[in-house]
């Protein structure tokens, strides 16, 4: 019965006692703050007269937004958990004084503080109780059980209104505020239990390492002002507000003009019908909320169910504005106390959560103290002037909620990945890129801290900032950083040329004035010989005045010598160029004649400014030079002068990456083949990338891609190879869906229903292991198992992600398989946002963070015989694609002398690899 139960409220084993806390917290606080609402708008009314009440409601208001900002800044310094108790133990304390207060005869401004602080009090009761609560739920659990702590407030509603039909008229209104303050201060006990036995989810938000970490206001705003969903997020809630209360208008006119037919033979009350729809309806948001919510976003999704509040409004008002029936004054009755209180109440707890991480508790306080008095405000205003065409503004609202509805179903898919990222620590992001995202006055902060690091005296930091300071690209920058460099050791300043030279400001004049300077009148022979050549290199020097330093032993003055004789500016009458370019040849030549590795860099070093064909000749042969810094300088200049006319160099190139691991010389190498563009190496290129770090596989990726379209049917070829590692299928898939995203999603289905038999296959032996086979100790084979289960789920979501609008599909797997709960919840919501729901659907068992027993369950109904013996487990492994399934099944067949192992190992042999069959043979001997 237990079962049954946990399956309809969405309820997973393990969680029922910390789930129903929560519901008995939402349900004993709902009925105190409804209580204490009730009764004193009843006592406002009856003691001052409804007449004040639009004047009460606009005090309200702002005292609402008093408290709203109040809650904005205390939760700077607190937590959500503190500043509930908080308002709770308030609540109790001036509901106590009130109690004692109604013995006597309280004068009139009274009954207006009891007004104003009862309603204030609920709306800001309700946005505490839901920010307490996100702390221990991510967006799937959210999904499954916040429509069950929305219903746990109507359940409190309802019984609230019950205990003041039946015990007003026996003790009267003190002992019920008594009692609202029996609630508050249970509810508090309530409270700090949950914070005490629930562990609260993890957040890592990251705000990045240069951050301050000041969460101001400033920041906040910042923070919103940049996040479009956020901003859509809010203006549909102030929408919302407007038609909650234009609607609410309309359905009272039309039902006074049903009542006051004296048509009608029935003499019900206006106010008591009100109340038996409002009961009805409570009792249907509740049935809506336990049973049918969670399946309504699980069947039509989340993105979908948003667009449902704003066509029921957009039909109603479609139809009022035509006829005016006591049908349609039902239906707006459903639309107020039904719609927007449970589904578009629920959609906006849901929704939330893709806001980004600094703004979901504010915008909570926005949403439920702020926004509610500005809309009740401004809406009753407008009306005020409207007067008949009430049903029109209705129309107009609900065309604006349908418009923004839109918005935020196309925005959410993306607010969520983008908060997904915020709680990434991204270490392949390069300094000024952290900076970029600073404010003006946290960049200028920054900025003179980097010229302070100017001054330090260790040389790398000094280095690092300068860099920094290069990488800004600010030219208002240059003077002052030149000067600073000025002033430094010759050490330094040489170092620092490396800089400028590969900077954005090589060639500006003033960094080539300073670079002259150093030329003439430093005494030093290394800045003379380093600012020679930094000059030479862009062509600034004439072969003349240089000519003999050929015969100088200082290699870069050679250097210099022989780069102006073939790249300089002065060259202009072409048969002096001419021989300077055969004199220079010759001297490049000398360079190269005698195995002298630093003349040999030096000539490598003038090669990768000379992209004939020769040049590349004579590069492409000192790729296997016996020597690792030659081997350098070589690749360096094949990723500089190599094009398409090279591609008889292609497969040296190719055979170099594979016989070299330095990673400098493979990313130069491959960005050689991206110049000469040679889509014959690309299957090889893939193949063997299984191999490769990650710095070198985006290099992959940037070299294929320019090879452009003739790579495609290689890459197809490769994705749909069984016999291939799924490490090169996701490097091919990831290209393919940046060449050809329509071709990809094409070959998807004849693959993704294979592989998913293969995950649930992985997944359900590796889980079950121990269950199915009690008398082996198998910890090798489970590992294996979930290892390989591992790698086929990662295929899969790769190639779905690949072939989906999915920005970053190695993020999302990598928060996929995270241990924190929210960037998981995140992940899950990506995916199911970006691929088609019939097979999201299928994967869906895999990756979501169910009990472990209702995903064997699944997996169970999609293998052909889940009751495999271990020997017949093996075999399976032994037929795999994968070398390490086929050694693992050998190896355990050996070690539990499995029946004819040594046949099967004899016969694996005559099919394997040399590899493979090597270890086949250790096991045969052993």
């Amino acid at each position: 019965m237990k079962v049954f139960f946990r399956k309809i409220f969405g309820v997973f084993p393990g969680e029922s006692k910390n789930i129903m806390s929560f519901v008995k917290l939402g349900i004993i606080w709902a009925i105190g703050s409804c209580i204490a609402e009730t009764l004193a708008l009843g006592q406002f009314t009856q003691k001052i007269g409804a007449a004040m009440l639009p004047n009460t409601y606009m005090i309200t208001s702002f005292a609402m937004i008093i408290v709203s900002c109040l809650y904005m800044y205390f939760l700077r310094f607190t937590s959500p958990y503190k500043i509930m108790i908080t308002t709770m133990w308030i609540a109790a304390i001036v509901y106590s004084l009130i109690s004692i207060i109604l013995l006597t005869d309280p004068p009139r401004m009274f009954w207006f503080f009891l007004q104003i602080f009862s309603y204030s009090f609920s709306s800001a009761l309700t946005a505490c109780f839901w920010i307490f609560i996100d702390q221990y739920h991510d967006l799937q659990d959210a999904k499954r059980v916040y429509a069950l702590y929305n219903s746990a407030y109507f359940l409190g509603f309802i019984i609230s209104g019950f205990l003041i039909y039946y015990l007003l008229k026996y003790i009267g209104y003190a002992p019920l505020y008594i009692l609202v303050v029996i609630t508050m201060i249970y509810s508090i006990l309530k409270a700090k239990k949950i914070s005490k036995t629930v562990p609260a989810m993890e957040d890592d938000g990251v705000e990045g390492i240069f951050a301050s970490g000041k969460k101001n206001m400033q920041s906040i705003f910042k923070e919103f002002i940049n996040s479009k969903f956020s901003i859509a997020l809010v203006a549909t809630s102030l929408i919302v507000r407007f038609l909650l209360t234009t609607t609410q208008c309309n359905y009272v006119s039309s039902l006074e003009k049903v009542f006051s037919n004296d048509l009608i033979n029935d003499k019900i009350l206006l106010t008591a019908f009100l109340g038996k729809c409002k009961a009805y309806i409570s009792i249907g948001n509740i049935i809506i909320g336990l049973f049918f919510y969670r399946n309504i976003v699980r069947r039509i999704g989340l993105g979908n169910l948003i667009l449902l509040p704003p066509i029921y409004f957009m039909s109603l008002y479609s139809n009022w504005m035509m006829i005016d029936s006591l049908m349609l004054a039902i239906f707006a009755v459903i639309a107020v106390e039904g719609i927007l209180y449970t589904l578009e109440d629920n959609n906006f707890n849901l929704l939330i959560k893709a806001s980004p991480a600094k703004l979901k508790n504010p915008l909570r306080i926005i949403n439920d103290s702020f926004f509610e008095p500005i809309g009740m405000l401004f809406s009753s205003i407008i009306l005020m002037f409207l007067k008949s065409d009430n049903k029109h503004f209705g129309f107009i609202l609900s065309v604006f909620f349908i418009i923004f509805s839109l918005v935020i179903r196309y925005l959410y898919p993306k607010s969520i990945f983008t908060s997904l990222k915020q709680n990434e620590v991204h270490f392949d992001k390069k300094t000024k890129d952290w900076i970029n995202k600073f404010s003006k006055k946290e960049k200028k902060e920054t900025i003179k801290d980097l010229f302070i690091s100017l001054k330090s005296k260790d040389e790398s930091i000094k280095l690092l900032a300068l860099k920094t300071l290069l990488e800004l690209k600010d030219k208002s920058l240059l003077s002052k950083i030149l000067s600073k460099v000025n002033k430094e050791s010759i050490n330094y300043k040489i170092k620092a040329l490396n800089l400028f030279e590969n900077s954005i400001f090589s060639q500006e004049r003033d960094v080539l004035e300073v670079i002259k300077f150093w030329m003439t009148f430093e005494k030093d022979k290394r800045i003379l010989s380093k600012s020679t050549l930094y000059l030479a290199k862009k062509g600034l020097l004439h072969p003349d005045e240089i000519k003999h330093y050929l015969s100088s032993k200082d290699l870069n003055l050679r250097a210099s010598a022989i780069i102006s004789l073939k790249h300089s500016i002065y060259n202009r009458e072409i048969s002096t160029e001419i021989e300077n370019k055969k004199l220079a040849k010759k001297e490049i030549d000398l360079l190269f004649e005698y195995d002298n590795i630093d003349e040999i860099c030096t000539g490598l070093d003038i090669l990768n400014h000379d992209d004939t064909d020769e040049a590349v000749d004579m590069v492409v042969e000192y790729l296997t030079f016996d020597n690792l810094k030659v081997q350098r300088k070589s690749s360096f200049a094949l990723s500089q002068i190599t094009d398409e006319a090279d591609r008889k160099h292609s497969f040296k190139i190719l055979d170099a990456i594979k016989n070299i691991s330095d990673v400098f010389i493979r990313i130069n190498l491959l960005q050689a083949l991206g110049n000469i563009r040679d889509y014959r190496t690309v299957e090889d290129i893939i193949i063997f990338s299984k191999l490769f770090r990650p710095s070198e596989k985006r290099e992959v990726e940037k070299t294929i891609l320019k090879m452009g379209a003739k790579s495609i049917s290689v890459l197809i070829t490769i994705i749909k190879d069984v016999k291939l590692n799924n490490r090169s299928k996701i490097l091919a898939a990831k290209i393919l869906g940046k060449l050809s995203i329509k071709q990809l999603r094409d070959i998807i289905p004849e693959i993704i229903d294979t592989e998913i038999k293969r995950a649930n296959f992985y997944f359900y032996f590796g889980n079950k292991l121990k269950m199915l086979y009690p008398l082996y100790e198998l910890p090798l084979l489970r590992n294996e198992l979930l290892a390989a289960y591992r790698s086929v789920i990662d295929f899969i979501l790769h190639l779905l992600g690949s072939a989906s609008p999915i920005e970053d599909v190695s993020l999302v797997i990598k928060a996929l398989h995270s241990k924190n709960a929210k960037n998981q919840a995140h992940a899950i919501e990506t995916l199911e946002k970006n691929i088609t729901a019939k097979i999201y659907k299928k994967i869906s068992n895999l990756i979501e963070a169910i009990p472990l027993e209702y995903k064997l369950e699944d997996a169970k109904k999609i293998l052909e015989n889940p009751n495999l013996t271990l020997s017949e487990l093996l075999d399976f492994l032994e037929e795999s694609t994968s070398s390490f399934d086929k050694i693992i099944s050998m190896h355990l067949k050996a070690k539990l002398k499995m029946p004819q192992w040594r046949e099967s190992i004899k016969e694996k042999i005559k099919k394997s690899n040399e590899s493979l069959n090597q270890y086949a043979y250790e096991l045969l001997e052993s």
